[in-house]
């Protein structure tokens, strides 16, 4: 199967399978948001029986100590240092036995009936692999629902702001009315079938973060697997907390890099990093003016770092 040879397998479980549902979180120094994600979960009054494990990625910021006082019923992996989202992630499904797995980003509030909606669609539809709904900012607005895959005319569109001057909230991902077939949601809440895993492999650890959650679901869409939106749910996502914007410009710019390379093969990826490079270097251009300005400097030597940085990537980004 296409993309199956760096995929590490879930592992071998017992045939009795405890709970329908479960949850993976993975923490980096996210205290703050880890605390009330759980509460939301425990307090919530879920229908579905589940079990929850906390993949730390070194935190030093009292993130186990809190767990051990306030959530002892969570299993906790604690890694030595920050080994990436996909990796910390597998660890937690293979450490787990629930029918479905739900990656839930840990900067959430969930609530019961978004959750069974999930574990009650995929228990309906043999034929779904992983299933999402909306993702909502803190104030109840939209955030992202589902997406295509990637195409090169949409990266041209989302890294020249041309997309956000012709359509407003560009690139949030779709909304709909109705329950979608799609090709990729985020993990930030995303519901995957036990069984599929068991097929397809887990996430691939090469992503470290960004990209892995639409390599995963390509690989379910290819191996003839459904992904489905469902309107009728949503969760609160605040987003974002890990790191600032400039670093996380360059980890989403390595994860669609990689996410080409592998699935859409050399060409595709040599004209995105062609696109990625020089668009990076104009923007170089222009914050060397930005430089200048004292009111701007600080922002501009951020954002040269950043450029800099990204355009590196494309040249050595094996």
């Amino acid at each position: 199967m296409p993309g199956m040879e760096n995929k590490p397998q879930v592992r071998k479980r017992s045939e009795t399978q405890v709970v329908d549902m479960s949850i993976v979180l993975v923490c980096w120094n996210n205290k703050a948001y880890l605390d009330p994600c759980l509460k939301s979960l425990y307090e919530g009054g879920l229908k579905s029986s589940f079990d929850v494990v906390v993949v730390d990625n070194g935190s030093t910021d009292g993130s186990q100590q809190m767990l051990a006082e306030k959530y002892p019923q969570v299993k906790l992996i604690q890694n030595a240092g920050n080994v990436g989202l996909g990796k910390a992630s597998n660890q937690g499904i293979e450490a787990t036995d629930g029918r479905h797995v739900l990656l839930l980003n840990n900067d959430t509030l969930v609530n019961a009936p978004a959750l069974d909606v999930l574990v009650e669609y995929l228990d309906a539809h043999p034929e779904a692999g992983a299933t999402a709904g909306r993702l909502l900012n803190p104030d109840g607005s939209f955030q992202s629902g589902f997406a295509p895959f990637s195409t090169l005319l949409e990266e041209f569109l989302i890294v020249t702001h041309i997309g956000e001057l012709l359509w407003t909230g560009y690139p949030s991902h779709g909304d709909a009315r109705e329950i979608k077939e799609t090709g990729w949601m985020s993990s930030a809440c995303l519901l995957v079938r036990r069984a599929a895993f068991d097929q397809i492999g887990l996430l691939d650890e090469g992503y470290f973060i960004y990209g892995d959650e639409a390599d995963l679901q390509y690989r379910l869409n290819q191996a003839g697997w459904k992904v489905v939106f469902l309107p009728n749910s949503s969760i609160i996502h605040f987003g974002g907390r890990s790191m600032d914007r400039w670093k996380r410009r360059k980890m989403v710019y390595r994860g669609k890099m990689m996410f080409y390379k592998k699935n859409y093969g050399l060409p595709s990826a040599f004209l995105l990093r062609l696109l990625f490079f020089f668009m990076s270097l104009l923007k170089l251009l222009v914050w060397v003016v930005g430089f200048v300005v004292p009111s701007k400097n600080d922002q501009a030597k951020k954002e040269l770092r950043s450029n800099i940085d990204v355009m590196a990537l494309c040249l050595i980004l094996k």
